[in-house]
């Protein structure tokens, strides 16, 4: 075992163990295998080190990658990778710290009432504005997005701010931070939740905050302190106000006509697809109660 006082980063440390692996007779085949199943995860979250990543950022590419359409076995597959990796990294830096220590091989599909299919989840996601859209577009996207791959409440999405205030007069309760790709929210009952942001979502917040500006009005560009909470809010209205529910709901249901799915769908729909698809990955059941902020793990199983 080597102890270094600096971590390498992610990439580095990935072609560290595959040379390792070379050295110790490895087919060539396999390792070619596991840099594709590594280069997934890194894929969706590009994090600057193998110490960043926790095991919610796995649950969620596990998630994500079986709605792109990949089979349960090649997900175990992806997942033994993984737990390899990690193990490796913990040894040899002495981190004592692997993120895939409690997670579980991906099983068959559980069914789960009042979802998308995989199928209907990327014609609606996947209807991805161009370049030069508006600013609602983007914002859209960003929501869609959001709404998804971090499986947010309704009302937890509308809570955000673009990072967290402290003021006298103003106390965010839910942010995001788009340089360690996480959401975090504080619930009713004082609880924290930390949840990853998948990469679609982080380069639609992106595009989505460049734009933001358009829709700041006037009054609060001169004098954020008048109104915090529309200066705080990551999502706005068109007339530059905390977006609302009612609207969110709207833009949703347009979205879907326009993709042509026959079928309602709501934020909560989203965020039960979330939960089902994971559940799907990586039969994990605590775990995703866990993301989903559920208190009595019969609401995640129902």
């Amino acid at each position: 075992m080597n102890h270094k006082n600096t971590l390498p980063n992610t990439d580095t440390a990935i072609q560290q163990w595959l040379q390792y692996l070379q050295s110790e007779q490895a087919a060539a085949d396999t390792i070619a295998a596991y840099r594709r199943d590594l280069a997934h995860l890194t894929r969706l979250y590009p994090l600057p080190s193998p110490a960043r990543y926790a095991p919610n950022h796995l649950q969620f590419a596990l998630g994500q990658l079986q709605a792109e359409g990949i089979q349960a076995r090649s997900l175990a597959r992806m997942l033994s990778a993984w737990r390899n990796f990690f193990n490796w990294f913990s040894q040899h830096y002495q981190t004592n710290y692997n993120p895939t220590l409690h997670l579980r091989a991906p099983s068959g599909p559980i069914p789960a009432p009042k979802i998308l299919s995989i199928t209907h989840t990327e014609k609606l996601l996947n209807a991805i504005p161009d370049k030069d859209a508006d600013a609602v577009a983007w914002r859209d996207q960003a929501m869609f997005e959001l709404l998804y791959s971090s499986g947010l409440r309704l009302a937890e999405l509308v809570a955000l701010d673009t990072h967290p205030f402290q003021t006298p007069h103003y106390q965010s309760k839910a942010w995001v931070d788009l340089e360690t790709a996480e959401v975090t929210i504080h619930t009713k009952e004082e609880r924290q939740r930390t949840l990853p942001i998948g990469s679609k979502a982080i380069t639609a917040l992106k595009k989505w905050l460049d734009k933001r500006a358009e829709l700041v009005s006037p009054a609060v560009l001169h004098s954020p302190l008048t109104d915090m909470d529309s200066a705080a809010a990551l999502f706005l209205g068109v007339r530059g106000q905390r977006i609302s529910p009612r609207v969110i709901q709207k833009q949703l249901q347009q979205r879907a006509q326009q993709v042509g799915i026959p079928k309602p769908v709501f934020p909560h729909r989203l965020r039960n697809s979330f939960a089902n698809h994971l559940l799907e990955s990586s039969n994990d059941t605590q775990g995703v109660q866990q993301l989903l902020g559920h208190a009595n793990i019969s609401s995640t199983q129902s």
